[in-house]
């Protein structure tokens, strides 16, 4: 006989055998018991959680000749036919796969014949919200009025698609997730059956890493004994899965903690030399950061985080490590740092970033400081009073031409003593259109960040008459739809209009399609370079 995977093993076969779902199983049986059977059932929940086992334990009770206290007998025809997926009053349906209209018009003619075995004909549509949105009508009619053999158990993950028409006529059952120690044990019990030598704490890393799915921690369970060669340690857990280990988590968080980059940044280049993934890595440092942020701020700690209490000890000393304010600090960064490895060409040196400045914490705040006195500084000088705080100081160095550049107002400027042009508008404001579009990246990155690579590949084209100009060239004119959708547009003309001071409408072209993009004048590339040498409040321009 061909090899069987362990969670085809070890699909359960009696309500008693299912792990984890004792309010449902409890339930189903008693109806069982008592042969008050509905017409139709809504099982959901996330994935692995034991939904189609269930409904096919129900759907074998139902129609089995001689069930045992609401549960199969497992030894009449029916029960064997079942067993052999021979019962023909037991029809299984994808509806990701069957989610026409012809489907379910089939499955409305065919739902009239009465069973051949049981007293019931079972129809299981798994993954039910995949059906189109004239499927559900062809299914709601017999949803409705059903014939009194008909019963139907639909599963789902995703129940808020369903059409509230159907979601009213079903029974509905929700699957939780399961806890690290059910799936522990569980794992334990399978791994003992099938000659395994498997230590408690190893299957509970797995059982973490399933996320409270029983089916995905079989096959990983599955892999690591295949892996270990009938050996299962905390080792070979990680050497198989590619996880980091609690042991270097905390590390890491610890390195955080005390402000040790360097050793954070050993860390993680130890993790990369040993095969990891930097986007794993960061998946499971929020994770871990989450545990100290829920450490700072409850105190049934393993309760929530479903952890034992040796654990939830460690990340209470961290957090009183840490504090809330900088945990919840650390873990926005590496959730930033997240999606951001995405779209970047060396995800590590993303997530070095982001261990870097957790590890600098009076950095950020020294940032974050001088971003909002700068934001406070452009105000001013929007209104005229960086005028005012500016003028005694001005006075005092005798430079008398700079501050009649910054009295200069936004709809015009106005002459000299030389008859000089003074610039237009705030000083704070972008002085060509090079600087415009760099302001327009930084602030889209900061609200929108998987707009933020597409847009980089754009060819900026300038602002005339109140429109701004954006070319993509022909291998990323697909990025011109993305950005054509209402909610994306709104935004970047949004931004470019707070840039500019002014409204703006953004037009999106293909490259070649308009003029070539703006070049920055040379005059304006030589001003920016002393404006950084020198500060732009100290250089004077002039006509000669």
């Amino acid at each position: 006989m061909s090899y069987q995977a362990l969670y085809r093993a070890w699909r359960p076969d009696r309500f008693s055998a299912v792990v984890g779902q004792e309010a449902v199983t409890k339930t189903l049986r008693n109806q069982v018991r008592a042969g008050h059977i509905g017409h139709a059932y809504l099982f959901s929940g996330t994935r692995g959680t034991g939904k189609t086992s269930t409904a096919r334990i129900f759907s074998r009770a139902i129609n089995c000749l001689s069930p045992q206290d609401g549960e199969p007998c497992g030894a009449c025809a029916a029960c064997e036919a079942s067993s052999r997926d021979a019962n023909m009053d037991i029809i299984e349906i994808d509806a990701a796969s069957n989610n026409g209209v012809d489907e379910i018009r089939d499955l409305r003619e065919k739902v009239k014949y009465p069973p051949q075995f049981g007293k019931y004909k079972v129809y299981i549509i798994d993954e039910v919200h995949m059906l189109s949105p004239g499927a559900f009508n062809a299914l709601l009619k017999t949803l409705e009025e059903p014939p009194a053999h008909a019963v139907f158990i639909l599963g789902t993950t995703e129940p808020q698609r369903l059409p509230a028409t159907v979601l009213s006529r079903c029974q509905r059952y929700g699957f939780g997730r399961i806890r690290v120690g059910q799936i522990a044990q569980h794992l334990q019990k399978i791994a003992e059956s099938e000659g395994a030598e498997a230590e408690f704490a190893a299957l509970e890393q797995i059982a973490r890493q399933a996320d409270g799915a029983l089916r995905d921690a079989i096959g990983l369970l599955d892999l690591c004994m295949e892996f270990g060669q009938g050996k299962v340690d905390s080792r070979v857990v990680q050497s198989a899965l590619g996880s980091a280990g609690s042991e270097m988590l905390f590390a890491f968080a610890g390195a955080l903690a005390v402000g040790d980059a360097g050793l954070a940044l050993q860390l993680i280049d130890e993790r990369m030399r040993a095969g990891g993934d930097a986007a794993v890595l960061c998946r499971e440092l929020c994770g871990q950061l989450r545990g100290i942020l829920v450490a700072a701020a409850a105190k049934d700690v393993g309760e929530i985080l479903d952890i034992p209490e040796e654990e939830a000890a460690r990340l209470r000393d961290l957090a009183q490590a840490f504090g809330p304010e900088r945990a919840l600090k650390a873990l926005e960064l590496f959730a930033q740092a997240e999606p951001e490895m995405r779209w970047a060409a060396q995800p590590r040196s993303v997530l070095e970033m982001a261990a870097f400045r957790a590890c600098r914490p009076e950095a950020e705040r020294d940032l974050a400081a001088l971003l909002e006195r700068v934001e406070k500084l452009e105000r001013l000088a929007e209104s005229g009073g960086a005028l005012r705080a500016a003028a005694p100081q001005v006075a005092q160095s005798g430079e008398e031409k700079p501050l009649k550049a910054m009295r200069a107002q936004k709809k015009g400027g106005e002459k000299d003593e030389e008859g000089g042009a003074v610039p237009i508008g705030p000083s704070a404001r972008p002085q060509n259109d090079g600087e415009l579009w760099q302001a327009v990246l930084k602030d889209i990155k900061g609200e929108r960040m998987p707009l933020y690579m597409p847009l980089r590949l754009a060819e900026f084209h300038g602002v005339q008459g109140g429109n701004a100009r954006i070319a993509f060239s022909a291998e990323n004119s697909a990025f011109i739809a993305l950005f054509e959708k209402a909610e994306n547009r709104e935004l970047l003309e949004r931004l470019l209009s707070r840039e500019c001071g002014a409204p703006v409408t953004a037009k999106f072209v293909a490259a070649g399609a308009e003029a070539p993009s703006v070049k920055q004048p040379a005059a304006d590339a030589a001003l920016e370079k002393l404006s950084a040498l020198f500060g732009r409040e100290n250089i004077e321009l002039s006509e000669e």
